[in-house]
């Protein structure tokens, strides 16, 4: 199975980017891939608007739709996603290869969330708790919880 996870912003720790790198590598060593794409973030003005808001959420939400075909089970990790367990997680994982899906693809929005249309094309809206966690951080752990069910 591949996993991918599409992401707005890249890694800027050392400490995450190698954490990453190494579990990358184990997964590697269990006969799957984890191939992470990550794109730039948008610029957020000062005083941000509702049309400017949509707009942003629009042209990043663009570049992950470009990347997902109906052969991905998506997860789209959002503050108003379903929190699991790492069982349950990995039942739906489970679930999804056995469905013939030929990867399982997570979204993790800039700092404004994903657009509705990419929330709305998920299989599964997935948080991982209320509280708000910094990106690399959460990317990491993301990385870490995927290993675990290979």
């Amino acid at each position: 199975m591949k996993y991918r996870i599409l992401c707005i912003g890249k890694i800027k720790d050392s400490y995450y980017r190698d954490e990453i790198s190494a579990i990358q590598k184990k997964i590697a060593r269990k006969q799957s891939s984890l191939e992470i794409l990550e794109f730039p973030d948008e610029k957020i003005p000062d005083n941000l608007n509702e049309k400017q808001k949509k707009q942003i959420l629009e042209k990043e939400g663009k570049r992950f739709l470009s990347r997902i075909t109906n052969r991905d089970y998506v997860v789209a990790l959002c503050i108003e996603g379903k929190e699991m367990t790492t069982n349950q997680h990995g039942e739906v994982l489970k679930k999804a290869k056995e469905d013939g899906y030929e990867s399982i693809t997570y979204l993790i929005g800039g700092s404004l969330g994903l657009m509705d249309e990419l929330k709305k094309r998920a299989n599964l809206k997935l948080s991982f708790s209320k509280m708000t966690f910094p990106h690399q951080l959460m990317r990491m752990v993301l990385c870490e919880e995927i290993c675990n069910h290979l």
